[in-house]
C-alpha cells in the first residue's frame, strides 16, 4: 500500500506549532549482509513509515483539535534537543526491500564527497539548521561500499533493507535502518 506522497514531518511540524557526529554505535561496513540485487523494491512514501493511528492522530491535530492526550502521544522519551516525535513503527517493514526518495546527510567521510553512513531524511536541510525530524521519520543509512555523492541539496533515490532499529546520533534519535542496495540520483516520478 503506497500512501500518497506527503512530507510527514512538515504535517506533524504544522500540527505542533499550530500553523558530524557518527552514531554511538558505529557500524562495522564489512559485516554488513549485502541486500539481494534481484529482489524487487516496494515503492514507499515517508508516511508509510508511521502507523495509521499515529496519522490519524496528526491529522486531528492538524485540524485543530488540541486534546492533550493527542499532544502527549508525540512526546517521547531519549530525543535530540528539540526533536519530537515518537519511535512507533510500522513493524510490517522489518525486512523488507523497499526503494525511497530523500536526502542524504553524511555521517562519516572516507574521502570528500564519500561516506559509508547517513540519515537519509524527508526533505533538505533536515537536522541542519532546524529541530530533526521524528525518529520514525528519519533512516539510519548504512552501505558496505562507499556512497559518493554530490551536493546534500540532491534528492535521491534509496533502494535497500529497512530494518526496525533504534539508532541514536548526535543530531537524532532514529527509529529505522536500511542496509543500501543502491542510491541513484532522483530524477523524479517512479524512475527505475
Amino acid at each position: 500500500m503506497i500512501r500518497p506522497l506527503l512530507s510527514a514531518a512538515c504535517l506533524f511540524a504544522l500540527a505542533l506549532c499550530g500553523c558530524s557526529d557518527a552514531p554511538s554505535g558505529q557500524s562495522d561496513h564489512a559485516s554488513l549482509t549485502p541486500v539481494d540485487p534481484s529482489a524487487p523494491a516496494e515503492l514507499l512514501s515517508w508516511t508509510d513509515l508511521i502507523p495509521e493511528d499515529e496519522l490519524e492522530a496528526m491529522q486531528a491535530l492538524n485540524e485543530g483539535r488540541r486534546d492533550p492526550s493527542l499532544m502527549s502521544r508525540f512526546l517521547s522519551e531519549g530525543l535530540v534537543e528539540g526533536q519530537v516525535g515518537t519511535f512507533n513503527v510500522v513493524e510490517d517493514l522489518d525486512g523488507l526491500i523497499v526503494r525511497m526518495p530523500g536526502y542524504l546527510l553524511p555521517l562519516d567521510y572516507v574521502e570528500r564527497g564519500v561516506s559509508h553512513e547517513f540519515l537519509f531524511l524527508p526533505y533538505h536541510g533536515a537536522c541542519i539548521h532546524t529541530p530533526a525530524p521524528p525518529p520514525n521519520q528519519i533512516v539510519y543509512l548504512r552501505s558496505i561500499e562507499p556512497i559518493r555523492f554530490n551536493a546534500l541539496w540532491e534528492p535521491v533515490w534509496v533502494e535497500g533493507r529497512m530494518q526496525i532499529e533504534r539508532v541514536d546520533t548526535e543530531l537524532a534519535a532514529i527509529a529505522y535502518s536500511m542496509t543500501a542496495r543502491s542510491v541513484k540520483p532522483y530524477r523524479g516520478g517512479r524512475q527505475r
